[in-house]
């Protein structure tokens, strides 16, 4: 008996998952789109740090903002691959100004306001 309560619980599961791979429709991606736009955030960027720049050990000068907070914990906050630590000044002030870390935001080799090459990287170490 609780075979075959088993065996038609799997026939109906595997049924309803045919019907719905059938009858649904494929999501086309929408051709008009260019890609990511982060001009699109409607952030306030006033109070935005000066960027600051250190030299890396290859000599390049590579940028960051710093968001100074009393603790003693520090934080690195990274971009992603499609920008710049600019859209990260909304989270990193928050977390500055409630006093949980010290905030850095660098801008990774190849990001940043004008990169040399965007996107590139000549040096990984």
């Amino acid at each position: 008996m609780v075979l075959v309560s088993i065996l038609i619980s799997v026939v109906v599961y595997f049924g309803i998952a045919a019907v719905l791979i059938v009858s649904g429709k494929r999501d086309q991606p929408d051709q008009h789109e260019d890609g990511l736009d982060f001009k699109k955030l409607f952030l306030d960027y006033s109070g935005l740090p000066e960027l600051k720049q250190f030299r890396a050990r290859d000599g390049a000068a590579l940028s960051y903002r710093d968001y100074p907070c009393v603790s003693e914990k520090i934080l690195i906050l990274l971009h992603g691959s499609g920008y710049h630590s600019k859209y990260l000044l909304p989270l990193a002030r928050f977390i500055s100004t409630e006093g949980l870390a010290h905030v850095y935001t660098p801008d990774l080799r190849g990001h940043g306001q004008e990169p040399l090459r965007r996107g590139d990287v000549d040096y990984i170490g």
